[in-house]
C-alpha cells in the first residue's frame, strides 16, 4: 500500500487519475475525522501520510470550539478552516475525509473560502466507496478489494479515526476525573 520510492513513480493512482488529471504527484495526503458523543467534547483529527507512510510529526488534534451540537459537517469545516489558517504548514497534495458526499461538500465550502484547489475525496464506510467531485456533482467509485489505492486510502482513514477517537477518549476521561 506504500507509494513507490522512485519520485517519478509517485503519481496519482490510476483509478483517480481521470478525476484529477493535474495531480501528477501524490506525496503528501492529509485526512480528517471527527469524534464525539452527541456533540459533547467533540474532537477532530488531521493525520498526514508522506510517501504512503504516516508522519506523526505532522499529526494535529483539534478540540471543537465553535460547534456545540452534533453536526459533523460544521465540525469538519471548523477544523479545516483552523488548519488552513496555519500558513506555515505545507499544503497537502490531496485531502481525504472520513464520510461521504455531505462531508465532502462541507470541506469543499471550507476550501473555497481560502481560494484553494486541493484535490479532495471522501471514503464512505458503508461500502468503502470513494466519493470524488466531478464538475458540479459527485461520483462514487468502488475499487476492487485488492486495489493498492483503496488499501492506502482505508489505512489513512482508519488512522485519522483512531487518532480522533483517542483524543476524544482522553478528553472524556479528563472531564470525568475533574467531576469526581
Amino acid at each position: 500500500a506504500d507509494l513507490p520510492d522512485n519520485p517519478r513513480q509517485r503519481s496519482c493512482p490510476e483509478e483517480l487519475q481521470q478525476y484529477f488529471p493535474k495531480l501528477y504527484k501524490l506525496e503528501s495526503i492529509e485526512c480528517y475525522d471527527i469524534s464525539n458523543i452527541s456533540g459533547k467534547l467533540a474532537t477532530g483529527s488531521m493525520v498526514t501520510f508522506v510517501n504512503g507512510r504516516p508522519d506523526k510529526n505532522l499529526y494535529r488534534k483539534f478540540r471543537i470550539k465553535y460547534v456545540h451540537k452534533p453536526n459533523d459537517f460544521e465540525m469538519l469545516k471548523e477544523i479545516l478552516t483552523r488548519r488552513l489558517k496555519h500558513e506555515e504548514w505545507k499544503l497537502p497534495d490531496m485531502i481525504i475525509i472520513d464520510g461521504g458526499r455531505p462531508q465532502l461538500m462541507a470541506l469543499q465550502k471550507g476550501l473555497y473560502n481560502f481560494r484553494l484547489k486541493i484535490p479532495m475525496i471522501a471514503l464512505a464506510k458503508r461500502y468503502e466507496e470513494i466519493v470524488v467531485p466531478v464538475a458540479a456533482n459527485f461520483m462514487k467509485l468502488r475499487l476492487t478489494e485488492n486495489s493498492p489505492a483503496l488499501h492506502l486510502v482505508k489505512r489513512i482513514r482508519d488512522e485519522a479515526h483512531r487518532f480522533a477517537h483517542a483524543y476524544h477518549i482522553h478528553l472524556r476521561l479528563k472531564n470525568l476525573l475533574r467531576q469526581s
